[in-house]
């Protein structure tokens, strides 16, 4: 009886975690974008603050602050202290020409219109970002550096905060490969860091092998998700088909309701394979949405489209390896079941709270 009720309390815990962690979106990794345009001896810079980064610091009035000369002195303030390009050793001059509430995908934040001039066209720069408000975390953000036809990706986190920027002759030349490694290995990593923050789709793999009485259904279920998020993820992130996010958001949570239902009303679970097969094209849906936020670079598409996927498939392997044998091993005893069904029905709610939300 104790360990009935131990085991309660945990699930209990775990299912609340997901509840008080996440918001209307499926992911809580919040993204920043850096687009940097060299037009001869300026950089015009375009840089997207999510707003769950400055809820914290600033409150949810977002859309009024913008407007207030108050927040606008604030904000530069804090933009000079972390962000600096140089030129030639020499820190350049930034102008905060405009910002405005945006979208970026499924994303919202406040986009900031910078210019940097220096006396001479720019041929190399050095970029230092380290934004950080109040006792958040610094911003990860992807770096994009468009001249012309050249262009240029990357991350930048808590790890990789300085950029030196070194301007083709040739506007067609092609990142060295090391760097190329690099960016892919970043993307692998993003894919990781997504799908562990990714509660919805988490607390989705948790329901599909609740019911699983053996390794193999198992297998076969995560195979069947795996094959199938895999193929929308590719066709959705490289422009092949279009969906519209804010739906597929929504179609994640009754993906998540139905199951939970399922679990419920019936003992096994014969064809849920199949079933995953076709959820499981919604969750690449939403993967996509997430990776087109984040960007992919044009000059390697298939490979950072890989790699992200792997990352995804990695960080879902881990999950399991720890799951499924406590599972497995809590099938044993004969109270299973209706610890299941309690297990499905705080899994419904909170996928039900989703759902209603995200409409």
């Amino acid at each position: 009886m104790k360990q009935r009720s131990f085991l309660s309390m945990f699930i209990i815990m775990i299912l609340l975690f997901f509840g008080t962690t996440t918001t209307s979106h499926a992911h809580s990794l919040s993204m920043n974008y850096s687009d940097l345009n060299i037009e001869g001896n300026e950089i015009l810079y375009d840089l997207f603050i999510d707003q769950r980064d400055l809820v914290q610091q600033f409150g949810t009035d977002l859309d009024n602050l913008v407007n207030e000369e108050q927040f606008s002195q604030k904000i530069v303030s804090i933009l000079q202290k972390g962000l600096r390009i140089d030129v030639d050793s020499k820190p350049l001059t930034m102008e905060l020409d405009s910002m405005s509430m945006a979208n970026k995908g499924t994303l919202r934040g406040i986009e900031f219109h910078l210019t940097f001039t220096a006396d001479e066209e720019i041929e190399q720069f050095n970029l230092h970002y380290d934004l950080v408000f109040d006792n958040a975390p610094p911003l990860t953000s992807v770096l994009m550096v468009h001249d012309g036809e050249y262009f240029r990706q990357d991350v930048i986190n808590n790890t990789n905060k300085d950029f030196q920027i070194t301007l083709p002759q040739d506007p067609a030349q092609e990142l060295p490969q090391a760097k190329l490694g690099a960016v892919l290995w970043k993307y692998f990593v993003l894919g990781i860091e997504h799908i562990l923050t990714g509660y919805d789709h988490l607390l989705f793999l948790l329901s599909l092998v609740l019911i699983a009485t053996r390794f193999k259904d198992a297998l076969k279920i995560v195979t069947a998700f795996t094959i199938a998020h895999s193929i929308t993820l590719f066709l959705v992130a490289s422009g092949r088909i279009h969906v519209i996010p804010s739906w597929v958001e929504a179609l994640i949570a009754v993906t998540i309701c139905y199951v939970a239902v399922e679990n419920i009303l019936v003992q096994k679970a014969k064809w849920r394979w199949a079933m995953t097969a076709i959820f499981g094209l919604i969750h690449g849906m939403g993967f996509a949405g997430a990776l087109a936020e984040i960007g992919l670079p044009k000059d390697n598409l298939i490979g950072t489209l890989l790699m992200f996927n792997l990352g995804v498939e990695t960080g879902q392997l881990m999950v399991l390896c720890l799951l499924l044998p406590l599972l497995i091993w809590l099938q044993k005893f004969p109270w299973y079941r209706k610890f299941m069904i309690s297990a499905s029905c705080l899994i419904f709610v909170l996928a039900f709270y989703w759902l209603i939300d995200r409409l």
